[in-house]
């Protein structure tokens, strides 16, 4: 398997769900984290072509990876930060380019996780799911300066339109559900392409990438003086 440092990285969401307390079996001498990683990474697929000449996107192959650490982000967060970093890397194939900012928006979720779940969490086991989804190219087919992180214009996602969820599906970012009569954004490449409002609009502020196929949208061009 083609290792994911090699591919161009297009875009990348990380969100964390609400973490939940538990009783652990033995007494603990603080509080205990127990952090469950799963990161799905996508392969952009080139375009295809019928015989009629209209182009199609195929979707993108998936690889999904899951892993489960404790973490001791109370006593010494400097050693639970080397050993998530090496998980990330090591066993969900995270791009090493976005680790960091990985680790950093894990870690602070963390913190206001267990500051909201005080004095319940006092000694406990505070467990908190993270969803990580990575697109990359393989193909070397998008057409930018810096492949890596092209956000999408803000004009452009300003004109996004907003719809009503008509059949209840998954959000492909956060893979949570959208429910039937909720509101959701469909990107222009195909209205099947449908997201979370939320979830899009953090995605294109960091990759102008459709999640689900290479439709680009429009980049966001900075001028220099």
């Amino acid at each position: 398997m083609e290792a994911v440092s090699d591919r161009q990285l297009v875009g990348y969401h990380c969100e964390s769900k609400q973490a939940e307390v538990f009783e652990p079996d033995n007494e603990l001498p603080w509080t205990q984290f127990l952090l469950g990683v799963d990161a799905r990474i996508l392969t952009s697929q080139p375009a295809l072509h019928s015989e009629d000449d209209d182009d199609y996107d195929s979707l993108p192959v998936e690889e999904t990876y899951f892993d489960e650490l404790e973490l001791d982000l109370l006593m010494d967060e400097d050693k639970s930060r080397a050993a998530l970093a090496e998980a990330l890397v090591s066993s969900l194939h995270v791009p090493p380019q976005i680790c960091d900012s990985v680790v950093d928006k894990i870690v602070q979720d963390f913190r206001v996780a267990e500051t909201d779940s005080r004095p319940f969490s006092d000694r406990m086991l505070v467990h908190m799911p993270v969803s990580i989804v990575v697109l990359v190219d393989e193909f070397g087919g998008l057409d930018t300066d810096d492949p890596k992180f092209v956000p999408a214009s803000k004009s452009s996602i300003e004109k996004l339109e907003r719809v009503r969820v008509e059949v209840s599906a998954d959000c492909s970012i956060c893979m949570e559900e959208m429910e039937v009569g909720s509101e959701a954004i469909p990107m222009p490449c195909s209205r099947s392409h449908l997201y979370h409002d939320d979830c899009i609009i953090e995605w294109l502020k960091k990759s102008r990438v459709c999640p689900l196929c290479r439709f680009a949208m429009p980049p966001e061009i900075t001028t220099q003086n």
